[in-house]
Formats: C-alpha cells, structure tokens, sequence
C-alpha cells in the first residue's frame, strides 16, 4: 500500500481534497448565490455534496490500492475531472452574477489542472482496464 501511495500520491491527494470539499458542502451548503440558472445552484446542495464524499472516497481506495480493471480508473477520473469543472464553473458564475471577487473559483480552478495534469500523465493501460496496448 505504500508503494501504491508514493506512486498514486497527485490521486491520493485529489481525492482528499475531493472528500474535504464533499464534507465541506454537505455542511454548509447553499453558499451559491439564488440568481444562478438552477442546475448550477445545485452543485453545492447535500446531495452533491454526498456525490463528491463518495467519489473522493472511491478514488482513495482505487489510489492506495491501484487497481484498474473494468476501466474503473477512467470513470473515477472523467467523474472527478467532471465534479471539480462544474463546481470551478458554478462558483465562477456565482462571482460573476453578484459582481464579487472571491478566491474559491481560482483554489478550484488550480485543483481542476491538477486533475487534467494528472490525467494526462496517467499511463494509458491504466486507463484502458490493464491490458497492455
């Protein structure tokens, strides 16, 4: 599991920052302005917020333990890179439609790279289910 963990350590991070971010919402959520088109107020609803804990929790366990088959470590990454997008995204917009400048949209923004970066670097077989292509 350590071997796992210094080699998957960009995806042991993500997905603890994934999970904060889905304790975090599930605490305090509605912090997004009311005047947003309604599919992106909801991204910090309980719900959602239930979505990112599980996701983050999931890709923990698929980090430390570095399995990959079915294509699971594509789904995990495409659900991620998704989740952090609309989340930089809706926070973006709230800043935009109340005219205030905050750092939250910028914090996701840099976690979203990290996650595009590091999706990028994945090795592909990892990403084609474990068969060597």
């Amino acid at each position: 599991m350590k071997r796992h963990f210094w080699k998957n350590r960009q995806w042991v991070t993500i997905a603890v920052e994934e999970i904060v971010v889905g304790i975090i919402v599930m605490l305090h959520y509605q912090q997004l302005d009311i005047r947003l088109p309604p599919a992106l107020g909801l991204l910090d609803d309980a719900p959602f917020g239930l979505l990112y804990l599980t996701v983050g929790v999931v890709l923990l366990v698929n980090s430390l333990w570095d399995f990959y088959w079915h294509r699971i470590r594509l789904v995990l990454i495409a659900l991620s890179g998704g989740l952090w997008t609309m989340l930089t995204v809706s926070y973006a917009l709230s800043d935009f439609v109340t005219d205030n400048v905050t750092i939250i949209p910028f914090i996701f923004g840099i976690i979203t790279i990290n996650v595009f970066l590091s999706a990028w670097m994945e090795p592909r077989h990892k990403l084609k289910g474990g068969g060597r292509y």
